[in-house]
């Protein structure tokens, strides 16, 4: 009798651990979501400090820390302006499957972003790699920019070769 109430209890704590990481797992999939279209109209804005707390650190150390990304960013944007162009739109697609690799979450996410250019639109479409540390609290977000996942592991070595990222599409212009 004890035996069959260990079984029991064992077999309820089972089901209630698989219900809760199918929750866990839906919630994940839409707070990265949420979390990389914040992170995209934070860009529109120009809010580059907190654009920045969704850059992956090592792309924020790559960069020279957090100020001189930001002056990189403002400077940047202003040449771009200079020179007639500018963000339009950033759109956001479904995330993947959330693969769990050496205490991270790690999962892509399409993205298009539309710029004003001289005589017309740009639309270029590429894939993010998004990353928690904190089993989906928060994500830090890596544009891809074309490169492979072989290219991407050798900035973080961490990423699990499971996560697919699209092909590289050419930007399609649009004149006005």
């Amino acid at each position: 009798m004890k035996r069959l109430s260990i079984i029991i209890l064992l077999s309820f704590l089972l089901g209630a651990c698989n219900d809760q990481t199918k929750s866990i797992e839906l919630t994940d999939n839409t707070e990265v979501k949420l979390q990389a279209e914040s992170m995209a109209q934070l860009l529109l804005k120009s809010d580059f400090k907190s654009f920045s707390k969704f850059t992956h650190p090592k792309v924020i150390e790559m960069m020279g820390g957090e100020e001189k990304m930001i002056e990189t960013l403002e400077s940047g944007t202003k040449a771009m302006a200079a020179e007639g162009t500018g963000f339009l739109s950033i759109s956001i697609g479904e995330p993947s499957k959330i693969i769990s690799i050496n205490n991270e979450l790690q999962c892509t996410l399409s993205q298009t972003i539309e710029m004003k250019v001289p005589n017309g639109k740009l639309t270029v479409k590429s894939t993010l790699i998004a990353i928690s540390t904190n089993n989906g609290k928060s994500w830090y977000f890596i544009d891809t920019s074309g490169k492979n996942i072989e290219t991407m592991q050798k900035l973080l070595p961490n990423l699990s070769s499971d996560l697919v990222i699209s092909a590289n599409e050419k930007p399609v212009f649009s004149k006005d």
